[in-house]
């Protein structure tokens, strides 16, 4: 299990590393100001997944295969901590 919290900027930041091990993912937004996600450091405001203020994004395995890789963050403006939990196999 691994979990920590990531100051996402307005440049592509790693909020969690790629692990082959990975089971669940959780990743929660503790600030009012969208983040966007994707699988690498292209991630944009434009092709992002928004994760709106104050909120979350779970993904479990289900004992299917998931994201692996790792996963980075952008917002349009200023700075937002990031929180993510991850459980490993």
């Amino acid at each position: 299990m691994a979990y920590n919290t990531v100051t996402v900027t307005t440049a592509a930041t790693k909020i969690v590393d790629a692990n082959s091990q990975r089971q669940s993912l959780i990743i929660s937004n503790a600030g009012s100001v969208t983040v966007y996600i994707g699988p690498d450091d292209s991630v944009t405001t434009a092709n992002g997944m928004p994760i709106v203020g104050y909120g979350n994004l779970s993904e479990d395995s289900g004992g299917t295969r998931m994201q692996m890789g790792p996963v980075y963050g952008i917002v349009g403006a200023g700075t937002v901590d990031v929180r993510f939990w991850e459980r490993i196999r």
